[in-house]
């Protein structure tokens, strides 16, 4: 990439950007690196890739950088949904990265030997409906910003709850509850050899979580658990279970 000076600007801010987005702990810190690696960066250079030696005009390289961007993250998140990783901030960061170095070693040998061009700022004089076509782009992605931060309340909206045993070396049972209300439960632990199960009836508030912890039971021989949840509304029906065996 010699001599293409905005394709290897480009790379470095990737790297950049990838880096400050996973490590700088601060949420609102974190978006500065995030938002350019999501919105703009895969966009210019996919696009660079794609009009190879005849890139548009400077002015239109912003909305069609927003559209492109927004296109890779689709098509993204099917990809990462089927990888064995999953969906994480690395995993994410990783493969947008990979995806803005490709596409600006493409975009380099399609381009050629680098010539001569004229100043940036020669090339910056919108038309006025390209300049409204810009704002208009940053308007839609300000917006879009706003609106995954905001909170909404919805009384129909339904929640869930979680019901897990950490390893089969662990004693300790967890439920959390991401419902949209304090729901009341029921938790019945059934060990093998144990003369009764044990039974908790409990509430949990929203984004609440609860640890119960299971007997000890003294044998050289693993031990089969299984765990039942009930919600009070519906205390004849099994909610969540899980099973397992304690060594």
């Amino acid at each position: 990439m010699r001599g293409h000076r905005d394709l290897r600007l480009i790379c470095a801010l990737a790297l950049v950007c990838a880096i400050g987005s996973l490590i700088v702990p601060l949420g609102a810190v974190r978006a500065i690196f995030a938002v350019p690696l999501a919105l703009i960066l895969p966009g210019y250079a996919i696009a660079a890739a794609a009009f190879g030696s005849r890139p548009p005009a400077w002015p239109e390289r912003l909305p069609l950088s927003l559209g492109v961007s927004l296109a890779c993250l689709t098509l993204s998140s099917l990809v990462l949904n089927f990888a064995p990783g999953g969906i994480h901030g690395f995993s994410w960061a990783l493969l947008l990265v990979l995806v803005v170095l490709l596409s600006c070693r493409t975009a380099a040998r399609r381009r050629g030997p680098a010539r001569h061009r004229p100043p940036l700022l020669s090339k910056l004089r919108p038309s006025r409906a390209t300049a409204i076509l810009g704002v208009g782009a940053l308007a839609m992605a300000a917006a879009a910003l706003i609106l995954a931060q905001a909170t909404f309340e919805n009384d129909q909206a339904s929640g869930y709850t979680q019901l897990w045993i950490a390893s089969p070396k662990s004693t300790q049972i967890g439920i959390t509850s991401e419902q949209q209300q304090t729901r009341y439960y029921r938790l019945v632990v059934e060990i093998e050899g144990a003369r009764s199960p044990l039974v908790e009836t409990f509430a949990l508030e929203p984004s609440h979580t609860r640890l119960v912890t299971i007997p000890s039971v003294s044998t050289s021989s693993p031990v089969a658990v299984e765990v039942k949840l009930y919600l009070r509304s519906r205390p004849e029906k099994v909610y969540r279970r899980v099973s397992t065996l304690l060594q």
